[in-house]
């Protein structure tokens, strides 16, 4: 009876481990894929961007081990039926619940070491990848930030886009900021450059614009728009 439990745990431990790391390495794939562009030329470290990419891998572990015991569980029965095992237990005298007994208890160790890891490492790696996020962001305000598209800063009424933004320095070229704090209109703002940069201890947002106009729209005045061009414009974002 020992021998034959050893082997029906031997038969399914293989495709588990297989479907496991298939799975597992195609969500991981897919998450490098997706998160590539935002890591890469951003001007982090290789050791930022490797961490961050190993934070990924315990959220995509906790999703891909319940699929991978399916799939082990469905192929090795199906394997045996195909070699005729189980037609060969049943004719030794082994019931049904006899066969599937050891794969329970093997199911249920998985199903409590799944949840001991979802309990108490996943919310710490999760954890330590937010703070990392956070500590980017800080560090390098054009992390979060996209070319050529209209990005929403944090906590506040400003709309920026740029044609481009320079990893790293946070210079910018062709820049538009729309302004929706006014309360009696609009404020466009262009410039050829910029850049930007935290101030006050990390808590502001410092932008400043070079070589560009400003568009004023009243809405008690929707036939007017006052133009004011400048050299050198700057603008706080204050508690971002």
């Amino acid at each position: 009876m020992r021998l034959l439990r050893s082997h029906i745990l031997r038969t399914l431990t293989g495709p588990f481990i297989f479907a496991w790391a298939a799975l597992t390495g195609m969500l991981m794939l897919n998450q490098l894929s997706r998160r590539f562009g935002d890591l890469v030329g951003k001007g982090l470290p290789a050791d930022v961007i490797a961490e961050v990419l190993v934070l990924f891998i315990p959220f995509i572990v906790a999703l891909t081990l319940p699929m991978a015991i399916l799939v082990a569980v469905l192929y090795g029965f199906s394997q045996m039926g195909v070699d005729n095992e189980i037609t060969a237990m049943r004719a030794s005298g082994l019931s049904v619940v006899q066969m599937v007994r050891p794969v329970f208890w093997a199911g249920v160790m998985l199903a409590l070491a799944n949840l001991f890891f979802v309990d108490q490492i996943l919310p710490r790696t999760n954890l330590r990848l937010l703070n990392l996020q956070t500590d980017i962001g800080q560090k390098k305000p054009t992390f979060s930030l996209k070319e050529q598209v209209m990005n929403n800063l944090p906590g506040s009424q400003y709309f920026l886009l740029a044609s481009v933004i320079e990893p790293g320095t946070g210079r910018m070229k062709e820049v538009v900021i729309y302004d929706m704090s006014p309360s009696d209109g609009r404020r466009v703002i262009y410039a050829d450059s910029g850049s930007m940069a935290f101030e006050n201890g990390g808590r502001d947002l410092g932008l400043s614009l070079r070589d560009g106009r400003v568009h004023e729209y009243k809405t008690a005045e929707p036939t007017t728009v006052n133009t004011t061009r400048f050299a050198l414009n700057t603008i706080r974002v204050k508690d971002i």
